[in-house]
């Protein structure tokens, strides 16, 4: 795959460099930007199967502008980031992959998998630029995104926020259930990533160490057997006693 890093520190390309050069061979870096106008020139120029794609850039300016050059995108993009507000979790919603300084060799590698599987599959991220650029749009907004991109070992799935019923860990993946008439969904990441992705979302929360639900859908909290939810699709949840006051606190807000 050929590579371009766009980023404003000499530094973090260095470090990037330094790090596909000694460890992944398969990997051509044939060009560096250091500003959003250079990286979308170079774009335009090198055409790369992927960049490495700094977040934050210099006067509160941010790498999204780089996707929003390109309507048809067909490079892959691995985020690399500092932490930004809004940027990581625009960037989640997308199911995009991120890095975060100062960057881990395995998570490296891990990033590198994935966008190898979409390009060797010839899947383009032009649906998923287009959630995440939706979702940085509505928190810079003040407003919480309305769709999520779920990545799945056979591809990424897009669905609306609100037609999320619970969340369920199992092992180091999520089952995601739907309103009905949906198919359940087994996503690649932890039951904790989702948690803190949903966190400004006041409908959802954790109920127990294996569930996460939207509140919206909740018919009943049950005292007896430990306390557990009846949702309106049928389904019991277990509540964990350490959430109980907090879930009393929240359904009453709803």
């Amino acid at each position: 795959m050929r590579a371009l890093i766009i980023d404003d520190s000499p530094k973090n390309h260095s470090t990037l460099t330094k790090l596909l050069r000694h460890g992944d061979q398969q990997i051509d870096l044939v060009g560096s930007a250091y500003s959003i106008e250079e990286g979308i020139k170079m774009v335009e120029e090198l055409d790369p199967d992927l960049l490495f794609l700094d977040i934050q850039f210099p006067e509160e300016r941010l790498g999204f502008e780089v996707l929003e050059a390109f309507e048809d995108a067909k490079f892959q993009v691995i985020f690399v980031s500092g932490h930004h507000r809004y940027g990581v979790n625009a960037v989640r919603f997308g199911a995009l992959d991120y890095l975060l300084k100062p960057i881990d060799p395995g998570r490296l590698q891990e990033a590198l998998q994935k966008a190898r599987k979409y390009y060797l599959k010839q899947q383009t991220p032009a649906a998923q630029f287009q959630v995440l650029l939706e979702a940085f749009h509505e928190m810079k907004g003040e407003r919480l995104p309305s769709r999520i991109g779920i990545s799945t070992q056979d591809g990424i799935f897009f669905k609306e926020v609100k037609d999320i019923v619970r969340l369920e860990a199992q092992e180091s993946y999520t089952n995601i259930v739907f309103t009905r008439g949906q198919k359940e969904i087994l996503a690649s990441i932890n039951l904790g990533e989702y948690e803190e992705q949903f966190k400004s979302y006041p409908e959802f929360m954790r109920v127990h160490r294996s569930n996460m639900v939207n509140l919206r859908y909740v018919e009943v909290y049950v005292k007896a057997d430990g306390g557990y939810l009846k949702l309106r699709n049928g389904e019991e949840v277990d509540v964990s006693k350490r959430y109980r006051d907090e879930l009393i606190e929240r359904l009453s807000r709803m």
